[in-house]
């Protein structure tokens, strides 16, 4: 299983113990969240990984998609929530909870540049003399 999988299966359980809620799968054309609720009122994205230390995680990085999602959820009454588990195949695990406000408030837009050449790498690989 793969760490995002993990974390997944992570923050469902945790609804499942601590809230009595059974968290169902995005269906496909539903962007911006993980998970909801079947009644549609609450909205999970999960971000996972195997660092310990949250200093180590680029936990920067949202999609428009999530940002956007997390905009209509306030707009229409509807809790998103952002679930960050860390140390994913390790012990113990540290979990956190931003919510959509928080999100939207506190979130800057920022402009990266990428670099998409993945077809054409091999030219510029460096050979040792």
């Amino acid at each position: 299983m793969s760490i995002a999988q993990e974390a997944e299966e992570y923050i469902k359980r945790y609804f499942k113990e601590k809230q009595d809620t059974e968290l169902v799968k995005c269906k496909r054309g539903e962007r911006g969240f993980d998970f909801r609720d079947d009644k549609s009122n609450i909205f999970i994205e999960v971000k996972g990984t195997a660092a310990k230390r949250l200093s180590d995680v680029p936990f920067r990085y949202f999609t428009n998609a999530e940002y956007e999602k997390a905009k209509e959820c306030l707009h229409n009454n509807q809790q998103y929530e952002i679930h960050l588990v860390l140390g994913i195949g390790t012990q113990p695990v540290e979990h956190y909870c931003i919510p959509a406000r928080v999100f939207i408030e506190m979130a800057k837009p920022e402009i990266i540049w990428s670099l998409p050449i993945r077809k054409e790498i091999k030219k510029y690989q460096v050979s040792d003399p």
